[in-house]
């Protein structure tokens, strides 16, 4: 009998195995707030031409529609899941966090914040830490991979995902803890 007539995706493979052991796979709650994320960027990239107005000359009067607010509100029912920052309350210390730098002041604030959070703040319950990004500047964040790497030691895995409103890729933050899964980009289009 040939193998792999026999052998289905449903079979656990040592790599799925292994996978699942180091956490790997994206659990729903990460894909939502990524759906939710891509889904408040569409909106607001798509606000000015849906006001008849001109997108690039939205951008400058007064920010464009950047409604933050709209965008928590949206994420907060992920709370019970993860930790959101941030946050006008304190978070629950749980051990998934989710940092959510959108549009921020600096590029680096995303994976400085998860850093702090992760190993002073709630570094008893902590495990996992995703940051959610629009932007990744290369020498800002690899600053920061000695970090990454001393909190992978400890037990505790940051996560950076770099999105679009069409898609997604996950970026690791230190070559001793990068897979070939985070380098797969997923798009969000359908066509």
């Amino acid at each position: 009998m040939n193998y792999d007539k026999k052998h289905t995706e449903k079979d656990l493979t040592v790599k799925g195995l292994l996978s699942a052991i180091s956490e790997t796979e994206y659990p729903q709650y990460i894909l939502e707030a990524i759906a939710k994320i891509q889904n408040w960027m569409l909106n607001t990239v798509n606000a000015p031409a849906e006001q008849g107005m001109d997108p690039v000359t939205a951008m400058f009067e007064d920010g464009g529609d950047m409604d933050m607010d709209k965008l928590f509100d949206e994420l907060e029912v992920l709370e019970r899941y993860v930790d959101l920052i941030p946050n006008t309350r304190r978070p629950e210390g749980r051990p998934d966090v989710l940092v959510v730098s959108v549009n921020p002041p600096d590029y680096e604030s995303g994976v400085r914040t998860a850093i702090d959070y992760a190993a002073l703040f709630n570094r008893q319950q902590c495990k996992r830490v995703w940051v959610v990004s629009d932007s990744f500047i290369f020498g800002e964040n690899m600053r920061y991979s000695a970090h990454v790497n001393a909190l992978a030691e400890q037990g505790i895995v940051l996560r950076f995902v770099l999105i679009t409103p069409w898609g997604w890729v996950e970026i690791p933050l230190s070559g001793e803890i990068a897979s070939s899964q985070q380098f797969l980009w997923h798009n969000t289009l359908k066509g």
